[in-house]
């Protein structure tokens, strides 16, 4: 398995999906804040357009799920 990290300047979403076809990539981690919405509608959501616009498989991860983890129902 080969990870690599990029950097660049631009539209977040435009770079992502960008580098991802540049550099071959088969799948696409992002992290999400889960907004919803006004706070979504005002802010845009990154994760949102990668996912919709990628020809590639995109997973998404929230930050909460890992606080559910062991809990009791």
């Amino acid at each position: 398995m080969n990870i690599s990290a990029v950097l660049n300047e631009g539209m977040p979403w435009e770079q992502i999906l960008t580098t991802a076809q540049m550099t071959g990539a088969d799948l696409i981690i992002m992290g999400t804040h889960g907004r919803r919405g006004v706070a979504r509608a005002v802010l845009g959501s990154v994760a949102e357009r990668v996912v919709r616009l990628s020809p590639i498989p995109v997973l998404t991860v929230h930050e909460k799920a890992a606080d559910h983890r062991g809990a009791q129902a």
